[in-house]
């Protein structure tokens, strides 16, 4: 300005610059950090694995078995892997070889596996659906792994799925205890009603009847099956499909998540019910009253997809029969439940995409909602994935079982492997005369199936990228 004309009104204002202060701020004491979809998935997979660890070296000290003497460490394992992944599947009988304390370790860990993944996977399933949400923010937080539900809202959920679940496992285990105590004193009632809703409401599947023999005794008993049946529905449906359904009361106003879920669910256990009726009325129901036999029929469809008690030796089961089991244990139940398998939603996706495409439509449609296409292709890609699974795990039990000699039909080994991924825990028979590498396949294979679903889902949804460009389009031939 000094160089330049100055023009009338023009003034030299100076100041005096002050030097630049850092100003460092204390960090917050006792923050929480918001929970993310990556971080609940850390903590779950961790806490499973530690769970397990601990419950195996409770297990195999010799003050839990019946005998005083020590477990073998291959048993204990494939134990409590077993029950924190809300299996089943047993190497020795639950009542027979374990004593009051050792069928207490196995209560606490089904009950911390059932419930720690019912909330986790509610968690990480929230997460997910805000995320793939209309709204920018919300799809690249959960890109980035940051939360998209506050530490308040994560408390909330957690507190109605703990109280819904302890107070359905109490309603559960009164109802069966009354019943029990026709047979037994009532402190043994007491324990057998609480053990067996807690087992049933988790989707696990451990009895203490003993013998292996499930809750065969009671095949005839309407009290004991209605009551098991209501609390496996109660734990493999989930919390957010029965609170939206208690909430809203009409078919209409239901979610299309709860509404896909309920309706594959009843036609699941329709299709179950019959195909084990019309097969197994003059098989392995042969010795059941004729009164009883559509019960025992749909208490097995029931069972079969999540929860694995039986009614019925499986030994007797006819080829078709096992065969249709283990499509309903594929399938399992809801996302988010205490149910195994490759879940309702997923299943569901695929049927109405197929339906979709035989009709001619360009986007699968259900229930007057478009079903987006990147969401099926997830679904398909999870469901190859654990058929892959299935694939690889009866592969591997032929090896092993062949090499030690022990060799159980492939249709006794296709059975079990999907008992095990689909973490339901029906046999049928040959779990105990495994091989110790045979076992060990079943443990790493109750683990995939108890996390896979839900890892995969969050993996796939995480590599999900928009592109703002579309390559030619390219026909290749199929059929």
């Amino acid at each position: 300005m000094d160089n330049e004309q100055r023009r009338p009104g023009d003034r030299i204002i100076r100041r005096r610059v002050s030097p630049t202060r850092v100003i460092s701020l204390p960090e917050p004491v006792g923050r929480k950090e918001a929970p993310s979809v990556r971080r609940s998935a850390k903590i779950f997979i961790t806490a499973l694995a530690v769970l397990v660890v601990v419950g195996a070296v409770l297990l195999a000290l010799p003050f839990t078995a019946r005998s005083g003497e020590a477990t073998a460490w291959e048993d204990a394992l494939f134990t409590a892997m077993s029950a924190t992944a809300v299996t089943g599947l047993v190497v020795v009988d639950t009542a027979d070889h374990w004593n009051g304390f050792g069928q207490f370790i196995i209560l606490v860990l089904i009950q911390a596996g059932g419930l720690g993944f019912m909330v986790g996977a509610s968690l990480v399933l929230r997460m997910i659906g805000r995320g793939g949400g209309s709204r920018l923010r919300d799809a690249l937080l959960v890109q980035d792994g940051a939360p998209t539900v506050s530490v308040r809202e994560a408390l909330d959920l957690s507190r109605k799925i703990v109280r819904f679940t302890f107070v359905t496992e109490a309603i559960g285990a009164v109802v069966l205890s009354v019943r029990f105590a026709r047979d037994m004193p009532w402190d043994q009632a007491i324990w057998q009603g609480m053990f067996h809703a807690v087992s049933a409401f988790c989707n696990a599947g451990f009895d203490i009847q003993g013998q292996f023999q499930s809750l065969a005794p009671y095949r005839e008993s309407i009290w004991i099956n209605l009551t098991i049946m209501v609390l496996i529905q109660a734990g493999a449906l989930s919390y957010i499909v029965l609170a939206d359904t208690a909430a809203k009361r009409r078919w209409s106003r239901l979610a299309t998540n709860s509404r896909l879920v309920l309706l594959f669910n009843a036609a699941l256990v329709a299709v179950g019910t019959v195909s084990f009726l019309i097969a197994e009325w003059n098989g392995a129901m042969s010795d059941t009253s004729m009164a009883y036999r559509p019960l025992v029929a749909m208490f097995q469809s029931v069972s079969t997809r999540t929860a694995g008690f039986a009614t019925e030796d499986f030994t007797q089961l006819s080829s078709f029969t096992l065969f249709v089991l283990i499509g309903l244990m594929f399938v399992g139940g809801s996302s988010g439940s205490t149910a195994g398998g490759v879940k309702l939603q997923t299943f569901g996706l695929i049927v109405v995409a197929v339906a979709s495409t035989v009709k001619g439509q360009d986007e699968p449609e259900i229930f007057n909602r478009r079903i987006p296409i990147p969401l099926v292709l997830r679904a398909l890609a999870v469901a190859t994935l654990f058929f892959a699974a299935h694939f690889l795990v009866t592969l591997s039990l032929a090896a092993t079982e062949y090499l030690y000699g022990v060799e159980p039909t492939f249709q006794a080994l296709l059975f079990e492997a999907m008992s095990a991924l689909a973490t339901v825990g029906l046999s049928t028979g040959i779990t105990p005369d495994l091989s110790m590498p045979g076992k060990l396949i079943l443990v790493a294979a109750m683990f995939f199936g108890r996390i896979g679903p839900l890892t995969a889902a969050y993996a796939l949804q995480r590599r999900q990228e928009v592109k703002r460009y579309r390559f030619p389009a390219a026909h290749v031939n199929i059929g």
